[in-house]
This record gives C-alpha cells, sequence and structure tokens, in this order.
C-alpha cells in the first residue's frame, strides 16, 4: 500500500530563479509579469490571463490608488483593462490562491497585500519577503527534520550490536 503523499502536502510554493533584463524593467506590465513567473503564480507561456490580470488590479488598487478593494472594485479593475473578461468564480478561486500563498489578506470583504509586522502598508517587497520566507522556513525546517531522522536511521544501522559478556572476579583461594 502506497503513502498518501497528496493527503500530506499542505502548500505549495514555486520560486523561480530569473533574469531582471533592462527589457523587463521598461514597463508596469512586464515587471507584473516578471513577478507573477518569478513567486510561481502563472506557467511560463501561460494563456490563461485571469491570475495576472487579477494581480496587477490588486498591485493598481494598493499601490497606486491606495485601496483595499472589495471583489466589486477588483471586478470592475480587471474589466477597465480591456482585457478578456474573467468569472467572479475564476477570480475567487485566485484569490483564494494568492491567500493562501500569504501574499493577500481579506478582512470585512476587502482585499489587501498581506503586511509584515516589521513593515508599512503599500510596501510590495516586504509583503514579498515575508510571505514566501516564511513559507520556505517552514518548508526547508521540516525537510531538515525529515533529513536529520534519515541521517540518524544510517547511524542506527551502522553500529554492531555490541554482545554483553558478564566478567566475574573469582576471589583468590587461601
Amino acid at each position: 500500500m502506497g503513502m498518501p503523499e497528496s493527503q500530506l502536502i499542505e502548500g505549495e510554493l514555486i520560486l523561480r530563479d530569473m533574469q531582471l533584463s533592462r527589457d523587463v524593467r521598461l514597463t508596469k506590465a512586464s515587471l507584473t509579469r516578471w513577478l507573477a513567473l518569478a513567486m510561481g503564480l502563472i506557467s511560463p507561456n501561460e494563456s490563461r490571463t485571469t491570475m495576472l490580470d487579477l494581480f496587477d488590479a490588486l498591485i493598481t488598487l494598493q499601490f497606486e490608488k491606495r485601496a483595499d478593494p472589495d471583489m466589486r472594485e477588483i471586478m470592475e479593475e480587471m474589466d477597465d483593462g480591456g482585457k478578456e473578461k474573467a468569472t467572479e468564480k475564476a477570480v475567487r478561486y485566485h484569490l483564494l490562491r494568492l491567500k493562501n500563498l500569504g501574499l493577500i489578506d481579506r478582512r470585512k470583504g476587502r482585499y489587501f497585500f498581506t503586511v509584515s509586522p516589521l513593515s508599512e502598508k503599500y510596501d510590495l517587497p516586504a509583503t514579498i519577503d515575508y510571505a514566501l520566507k516564511r513559507r520556505s522556513d517552514t518548508a526547508i525546517s521540516k525537510m531538515k527534520d525529515a533529513a536529520r531522522e534519515l541521517q540518524e536511521s544510517f547511524a542506527r544501522r551502522r553500529q554492531q550490536p555490541v554482545e554483553v559478556v558478564q566478567f566475574i572476579k573469582k576471589k583468590p583461594s587461601t
């Protein structure tokens, strides 16, 4: 019987080490797409745009307009881009993905990027640092625990069982 691996997964974290070229830095759209790719929010050559459009809308609403939007405001911002219209169900799904990743929070029906305890609101670099490091640190800690246990199991196997021999000290005869 196999291990129920899917039941063990508490979350996934995809991080891509990508070049941040001069071309990427030219436009807001290319920087937003680069961030979404680097954080694993979208896949390379992704043709579906809902997550990217949502991420762009949240960035615009939070950092340009300084607003904590509700669902209606998010949908309006996504529609303003003249892009493919997303369904509310798809937007809610992607909001949940961002929330589970720790990048956004929801309070009183309003969405906002997670605020690190050590930073101010509207600080996207601090949000990324806080959310992704917390998730990766937790995962790495569990991996190190498993590696220690594995290493200890090898150490226990290498030790040969020691036979205990009892020596009896004889009294000298008189």
